[in-house]
C-alpha cells in the first residue's frame, strides 16, 4: 500500500467519523479528560537506498492521555516504541514515536465508540549495519510526519466506572531510515469523571 492510498484510507475515516459525529450528539456524555495505555503489535517494514528491504514485527506498549472538548471533538498526545527491528545483511533499527494528534469520535450507541485521529509523529529512529569494505554505519535521525489512526471502544459501564476497551489500527510511514510500521493495540482508555 502506497503512502498516498494510506494517507487518503485515513483522511477518509476521519470525514466519515466527522460528518456521522455531527448527528451522533444523542449519546452518553465523553468530555474530559482521559489516560490509556495499551499493547501495540507493530509490523514494521524496511527498505533502503541499495534496495536492501526486511519486514519484522514486534510489540510494545503504548501510553496515551487527552482531552474531548465535547463528544466529538478532542486532541491526544502519546508515547509508542515503535519496535526494534532486524533484517539481512545485519542491519538493526530501532524507533520511537511521540504524537500530538486531533480526535474526532462518533458514539454509534451509549456503549460504542467508533473514531479516527490524525495529527504529527516526532520520530527517532537509530539504525545499525555493517558494509562490506565500509565497516560499521550507524545513524540516528529525527523526523516528523503525519499520521493517524481509526479505532473502535466499548464502554464498561458508567457512571460508575469510567473504563474503556479500545482496539486501533494506525501506520507510521516515515523517511527515518525509511521504516514503515503498522500499529494494532488494544488497551484500556481511563475517562476521569467530570
Amino acid at each position: 500500500m502506497t503512502i498516498l492510498k494510506t494517507k487518503k484510507i485515513i483522511v477518509g475515516a476521519t470525514a466519515l467519523v466527522l460528518a456521522f459525529g455531527a448527528v451522533a450528539l444523542r449519546a452518553d456524555d465523553d468530555t474530559g479528560w482521559y489516560l490509556g495505555i495499551g499493547a501495540s503489535r507493530l509490523d514494521g517494514n524496511y527498505q533502503d537506498v541499495d534496495d536492501l528491504s526486511f519486514d519484522d514485527s514486534d510489540t510494545a506498549v503504548q501510553l496515551k492521555g487527552g482531552y474531548m472538548f465535547n463528544d466529538i471533538f478532542g486532541v491526544e498526545g502519546g508515547w509508542l516504541d515503535l519496535g526494534n527491528y532486524e533484517g539481512d545483511s545485519g542491519i538493526k533499527v530501532d524507533a520511537d514515536t511521540f504524537w500530538l494528534a486531533g480526535v474526532a469520535n462518533w458514539s454509534v450507541s451509549e456503549k460504542v465508540d467508533l473514531y479516527a485521529k490524525l495529527g504529527a509523529f516526532f520520530i527517532n529512529a537509530k539504525s545499525d549495519q555493517f558494509i562490506q569494505g565500509i565497516g560499521q554505519v550507524a545513524d540516528d535521525q529525527d523526523n516528523t510526519e503525519f499520521g493517524g489512526a481509526i479505532g473502535i471502544e466499548w464502554d464498561f459501564g458508567k457512571p460508575n466506572l469510567f473504563l474503556d476497551l479500545f482496539l486501533e489500527y494506525g501506520r507510521v510511514d516515515t523517511d527515518v531510515a525509511d521504516l514503515r510500521v503498522d500499529i494494532i493495540t488494544l488497551g484500556f482508555k481511563y475517562e476521569f469523571s467530570q
